[in-house]
Parts: structure tokens; C-alpha cells; sequence
């Protein structure tokens, strides 16, 4: 997640001015760790690194204005974030097998990447859950329960409006048997086939 130039200076015990100044100079602002890991590297090792694990990879500045264009910038989002995932495992699996001192940086750098990877999967899933691609527990539950009350109050105001229609000589009694029916098979089916009890 992006951080202000004001948090970072707080951070790193800069003033505003340093922190502007460094920005100017490349220093991404990406992450904490990411920020700190630039700082750390020396003029000559920030032109030789690759730029694309520490500033990986721009969101767009602005947001799509269609749902459709929201989605298709959310999956090519992701398509990134794999793709920087992997180049800086690459860099960092390159940089142990090889014993370089910049190793415990890129640590730090791969460690970004597979934040915003989770970030970005999480960012996914919302996305499918509201456009109805896949749906969450709660909702569903939600649903099932609304349903099964309104099925379940139907149902046990059925022998007192049924009892007199089926047996007219003696409603109460037909009350009785339909109200055990409803009690002893239809409420028992219903609460027996509830996914949600424990």
C-alpha cells in the first residue's frame, strides 16, 4: 500500500524536505520496507538493480469509469503483481545461489511482492463477489434463513386455517393431528437439513 511522503519522514526520522528530495531521486513509496531497501543500496547499486521489484507494478492513476473496465484493470493488476512476484524471487533466489551482500535487500523486496500479491488476491475476490461470480457464506446463510422463516411460519399457520377444511365435525382434532404432522416431520426435515447448525 502507497504511504505519504509525511509518514515516511515520520518513519525514518527525515524531515519532509529529505523525504522530497529522495523521491525526486527515485526512492519509490511503495512500502515501508520498500523505501527503507532503496535507502539502503548505494548510488551505483540502484542503477544496476532492475526498477520493477521496487516499484512494481503503477496502479492506475484513475480508477475505470465502467464496472467492466474496474474488472479488466483488477485482473491485469494481478497479472503484474504475479509477474513482479516472480521476477523478484528470481533475483533473490539468483543473489543466494550466487552470495551477493545485496541478498538480505532483495529478501526484503520479495517480501513486498508477495504482500501485494495477497493484497491483490483479496482485491479479486471482492471483485467476484460483487458481480455475483462468487458469493460469500454470510450472504448466503442470510438467504437460506429468510427463506426457511418465511417457509416455517407458512407452515405452522396451516393447521389452525386447515383443521375445520379437513375435518369439519371435529377441527379441533384435525388441528391436533396436522399440528403434530408439522411438528414431528416438516419442522424436524427442516431443521435436519440445515447446512448452518453446528
Amino acid at each position: 500500500m502507497p504511504i505519504s511522503q509525511k509518514a515516511y519522514a515520520h518513519h525514518a526520522n527525515l524531515s519532509q524536505g529529505r523525504v522530497s528530495q529522495l523521491r525526486r531521486q527515485g526512492m519509490p513509496l511503495d512500502s515501508l520496507e520498500a523505501a527503507d531497501a532503496w535507502r539502503g543500496l548505494t548510488a551505483r547499486q540502484r542503477t544496476e538493480v532492475p526498477a520493477a521489484p521496487l516499484g512494481c507494478p503503477p496502479r492506475p492513476s484513475e480508477p475505470p469509469p465502467d464496472l467492466e473496465g474496474a474488472a479488466e484493470a483488477i485482473r491485469s493488476a494481478w497479472a503484474r503483481l504475479e509477474r513482479c512476484e516472480r521476477v523478484a524471487f528470481g533475483m533473490l533466489e539468483a543473489a543466494l545461489e550466487a552470495g551477493r551482500p545485496d541478498a538480505g535487500r532483495l529478501v526484503a523486496i520479495h517480501a513486498a511482492a508477495v504482500r501485494n500479491l495477497a493484497d491483490g488476491r483479496q482485491r479479486l475476490l471482492d471483485l467476484a463477489e460483487r458481480e455475483r461470480e462468487l458469493v460469500s457464506g454470510s450472504w448466503v446463510r442470510r438467504i437460506m434463513q429468510a427463506h426457511d422463516g418465511v417457509v416455517s411460519q407458512l407452515a405452522k399457520a396451516m393447521p389452525r386455517s386447515l383443521g375445520p377444511r379437513v375435518n369439519p365435525m371435529d377441527p379441533e382434532h384435525a388441528e391436533r393431528e396436522l399440528s403434530r404432522w408439522l411438528n414431528e416431520t416438516f419442522l424436524a426435515a427442516l431443521h435436519n437439513t440445515d447446512p448452518w447448525k453446528a
